[in-house]
């Protein structure tokens, strides 16, 4: 099978990207609609009028949840039909884990299961390992865990020391390990545990009930309480051969997990800044202080719109990337003979916008939350409000799932491996574009504006990376603190041309106008970001003079916006008060 697909993973850095090659939400489909509302039906009337309970850990509550979200569907979006799943689009089940948030710790009970649990063995078991256990997965029957880390290799998780020797009989494994942080260990049945075999990470697919597997106490955690996060004990487990995915493939099995878990927990986060935004307005209008409603203060406005700008940007990255996977996986035979060698390919295209939205995506939930603590002033740091949670348990994203600091280096590593696999023309491409000028002339149109800058972010970027890698080479990642603040202006730059096409595909909408409201906000958030990382290269690089076309570039078209800062936000806030009403 030929898998094709454009634009590659990447290739928003020295690629024209159209309008059209992008989705946006604004295109789900009626069916997709209806996904969203079973999803968001199941979270207020099954799991939220039971927040105490899951709070309290109460893990037969959780377990029966699950239960009730496998029969109505929410397990099996991932999961092809032919092995018992509905078989969505990626766009469609990152709108079922949106919907499913604002309750994080039963969201990430359910990411755990669906994503990094499951797709190891979808991506790169065989026939016979998906029709046994993926139909049970599929239903809720039986839930599942991922088990990777342990005490002494959480971000460095090659360097595990779980083992699996070959029994003198040759049909089973003896593993043996401690794997910490596990999700769903109080009532999982299935756990996807990696080890390694002759020094190979493989992949073993450990049941329960298999003699010599125990579990630690529950850990006592900053957030997240309603989750089972338990030590897994792997004492001589004989493991059958049939239930080993390929030796020595364990590693990318944890990685494609790993990818799409990070591309969900975002999806995930549009959802719970929505929750937030909602709940910090109907406060703002609510709570009166010097007589009038808080909503009417200026600074409260601008929290406001930083929030909807911020969310706005996190759904157009989020559902840009989904789009891209659905094009990767499409037309992948989940029979096949070869089904992980395509699974593998498609899983892991996207690598490095799964993890430029998990870097945005995750500090920006934090920073949004604890915003909306400060909304909510005294009651924001009681238990009375749901934003003391909701700021607890989003502190989790920025560690799972690979911690921000060497997610951001990955994104470096990634586009340079790429670079010289020649799988990315990333030095041809960049220094044509970079050679060639961008536009001069002015304009007072918004839209205009906002493309310009979002092309000026790119040469930023492009010309900060380069550089960087004409420096240091492929060693550029090990000079950290260049390789993150680097990142950051990557970053930025997929994050201010996401809003950019997401509003050229709504020009002649309805929604034009105040997706543009949103997107001018957001721009001038993410080009600030951008030029803070880019001064900080300039002053550790001195001779990195060549960015300063960039950075001048980003500043004009910031002081040629047609309406000021200040007053964009006030707009924006007005309108989102309006809408949550």
């Amino acid at each position: 099978m030929e898998n094709r697909f454009r634009p590659g993973g990447g290739a928003f850095l020295v690629e024209e990207i159209a309008p059209q090659d992008v989705f946006i939400p604004e295109e789900f489909s009626a069916e997709d609609q209806l996904v969203a509302r079973t999803a968001s039906d199941f979270l207020r009337k099954e799991a939220l009028p039971q927040v105490e309970r899951i709070e309290s850990g109460d893990h037969d509550l959780m377990a029966a949840l699950m239960r009730k979200a496998g029969e109505l569907g929410l397990l099996a979006a991932d999961v092809p039909e032919v092995f018992g799943g509905l078989g969505y689009k990626h766009t469609t089940s990152a709108l079922i884990a949106e919907k499913l948030n604002w309750q994080q710790s039963f969201a990430l009970t359910h990411e755990a299961h669906t994503v990094i649990a499951t797709l190891p063995l979808l991506y790169f078991g065989n026939n016979d390992q998906k029709r046994r256990y993926l139909p049970k997965l599929a239903s809720g029957e039986w839930i599942g865990s991922f088990a990777l880390s342990e005490a002494n290799s959480g971000s460095d998780a090659l360097a595990m020391q779980t083992k699996g020797v070959l029994s003198p009989d040759g049909r089973h494994y003896l593993l043996n390990g401690v794997k910490m942080w596990i999700t769903n260990t109080a009532f999982a049945q299935l756990f996807t545990v990696f080890g390694k075999v002759d020094g190979k990470v493989t992949a073993f697919l450990v049941e329960r009930d298999f003699p010599g597997v125990s579990f630690g106490k529950e850990e006592h955690k900053l957030g997240m309480h309603g989750t089972s996060t338990r030590r897994l004990i792997l004492e001589n487990v004989p493991v059958p051969v049939e239930n080993v995915l390929e030796v020595g493939k364990g590693h990318y099995a944890a990685f494609c997990a790993l990818n799409m878990g990070r591309f969900k927990l975002e999806a995930g986060a549009v959802g719970g800044l929505k929750e937030t935004l909602a709940v910090c307005a109907r406060y703002a209008q609510q709570r009166k202080a010097f007589g009038r409603p808080i909503a009417e203060f200026g600074l409260i406005q601008h929290k406001l719109a930083e929030m909807a700008a911020r969310t706005f940007a996190l759904e157009s990255m989020v559902y840009r990337l989904a789009g891209y996977l659905d094009r990767a996986f499409e037309g992948i035979d989940p029979e096949a003979e070869d089904a992980a060698t395509h699974y593998h390919r498609a899983s892991e295209e996207y690598a490095i916008e799964c993890n430029i939205v998990k870097v945005i995506g995750s500090e920006t939930y934090s920073a949004m939350t604890d915003e909306a603590i400060q909304i909510h002033g005294g009651y924001g740091y009681t238990e009375e409000f749901p934003v003391a949670r909701a700021w607890r348990d989003q502190r989790l994203l920025r560690i799972g799932e690979g911690a921000n600091e060497i997610v951001r280096l990955a994104i470096v590593n990634t586009l340079l491996r790429r670079a010289k696999q020649s799988r990315l023309p990333l030095v041809e491409n960049g220094r044509r574009l970079l050679e060639t000028s961008p536009r001069t002339e002015k304009t007072s149109d918004p839209l205009t504006i906002l493309g310009e800058t979002a092309q000026d972010a790119r040469r930023l970027a492009l010309t900060l990376l380069l550089h960087g890698y004409e420096r240091f080479g492929e060693n550029l990642a090990e000079e950290e603190e260049i390789a993150a603040a680097i990142a950051d202006t990557i970053d930025s730059a997929y994050a201010i041309e996401s809003v950019w096409l997401r509003c050229e595909k709504l020009r002649r909408t309805p929604r034009f106008q105040s997706a543009l409201l949103s997107a001018q906000v957001a721009a001038r958030d993410h080009t600030d970001e951008a030029l803070a990382a880019a001064r900080y290269l300039l002053a550790s690089l001195p001779d990195a003079h060549t960015a300063m076309p960039g950075i001048a570039g980003l500043i004009a078209r910031q002081e040629r916006s047609p309406v000021s800062p200040m007053q964009l936000r006030r707009e924006l806030a007005a309108e989102k008060l309006r809408e949550l009403q």
